[in-house]
């Protein structure tokens, strides 16, 4: 039986958390479905916690990007908090990286530069934010990690769960010692309590060199290895484990996870140009939002780890080379507390692999028939001569 909240119309649960739960919804206001957060009830007697609650709301006003997922709505229905946030249909980051570790191999440089390149966009546009007084507003996401960011189905890059994140004007201040963030992309001078948008900017580097590497940089069994490990690890260049992976891509990710934050790369856009130049380089150039989508498709359509005569930049390839493709059908996700509907809905995503093979196939037909158009045409031009 289906829920009336306000206007909304609510639908399946998507996922819960310790103080809030999502659901998918719909609002006769808001043209698309939306993800529904509403603070549990108990909950909103910690002071603490509705002010974490109401500044991840307030936050949202300030950013209008198209690679972060925005909030339509936010307020207090009969006690109960919520947020409506847009809903993203498509596979996290995390996803994705697990399903090339078990099935494809290492992912294409060309796809992991077009990610950061709209990843390095996205924060930009956090980190500059100003108040309506024109003063900066010091947002710091905290949490830049594979499972808050979705590969939506239309092929833009999207940032999301900005529940974490860090203003100069939170109405809660956290407390000393607490860190808040996944430890494994946690920069080594928040642990430190130096906290500033350079945190993000490691946080990126560090899921870059796992796309390009295929191997978790930081991960141990105990988080007390894991913290060391992020404190003192010789950290090597991704072209150690990818030699695919060329010297100016090496610097982008080795400047990102530069200890000493003077040394790291001191704004997103700093990172975003670098990116951006190394993507001009690169022989396969910026991937369109078609073709990003349509490897995305490819590679979770694959079910049995490649073959050694095949490969993810093969396939890639291929897609870019292909002007007949098409994107079919949709990747349904829009975060890690919807882990399981995702793995349910990607075993029923289309196998873009039989259209690739069914186009070769037509090609090879295609072929036959000029050729024995052409044989016909010269049989016919030697009658008239004799």
């Amino acid at each position: 039986m289906r829920e009336r909240f306000g206007s909304y119309e609510i639908y399946e649960e998507l996922g819960t958390g310790g103080l809030a739960a999502v659901h998918l919804a719909r609002s006769r206001a808001i043209k698309n479905p939306v993800a529904l957060k509403r603070m549990y009830p108990h909950v909103a007697t910690v002071r603490e916690l509705v002010g974490s609650f109401i500044d991840e709301a307030r936050l949202a006003r300030y950013l209008r990007h198209p690679g972060i997922a925005r909030v339509y709505e936010f307020g207090r229905l009969r006690g109960i908090y919520f947020i409506a946030f847009e809903f993203v249909p498509g596979p996290t980051l995390q996803q994705l990286h697990q399903h090339c570790i078990e099935y494809v191999g290492q992912m294409p440089i060309a796809v992991v530069l077009e990610i950061a390149y709209q990843l390095c966009d996205a924060l930009d546009h956090a980190h500059n934010q100003r108040n309506e007084l024109g003063l900066p507003l010091g947002i710091v996401h905290r949490d830049v990690s594979p499972s808050n960011v979705i590969v939506s189905d239309a092929g833009q890059v999207k940032l999301i769960d900005f529940g974490l994140a860090k203003t100069k004007q939170s109405t809660v201040q956290s407390q000393a010692g607490v860190i808040k963030g996944k430890l494994s992309y946690v920069a080594p001078e928040y642990l430190s309590g130096q906290l500033d948008s350079r945190c993000d900017l490691w946080a990126l580097g560090v899921m870059m060199h796992e796309l390009l590497t295929g191997k978790r940089l930081f991960d141990a069994p105990e988080q007390g290895e894991v913290l060391e490990r992020v404190r003192s690890m010789t950290i090597p260049p991704p072209s150690r484990f990818n030699p695919e992976v060329p010297p100016e891509v090496d610097h982008i990710v080795m400047t990102a996870l530069a200890r000493d934050p003077a040394k790291r790369w001191q704004r997103a856009a700093d990172m975003l140009a670098a990116t951006g130049v190394a993507v001009a380089n690169h022989a396969s150039g910026r991937l369109t939002p078609r073709q990003l989508v349509t490897w995305v498709e490819w590679a979770f359509s694959q079910k049995q780890p490649l073959r050694r005569e095949d490969s993810a930049v093969s396939a890639l390839h291929e897609i870019l080379h292909s002007h007949q493709i098409e994107v079919i059908g949709e990747l349904p996700a829009i975060s890690e507390a919807m882990m399981e509907r995702r793995r349910e809905s990607v075993a029923r995503m289309p196998t873009l692999g039989k259209a690739m093979i069914q186009r070769r196939r037509s090609a090879r037909w295609w072929w036959l028939a000029m050729a024995v158009l052409a044989a016909a045409a010269i049989t016919a031009l030697a009658l008239v001569g004799w």
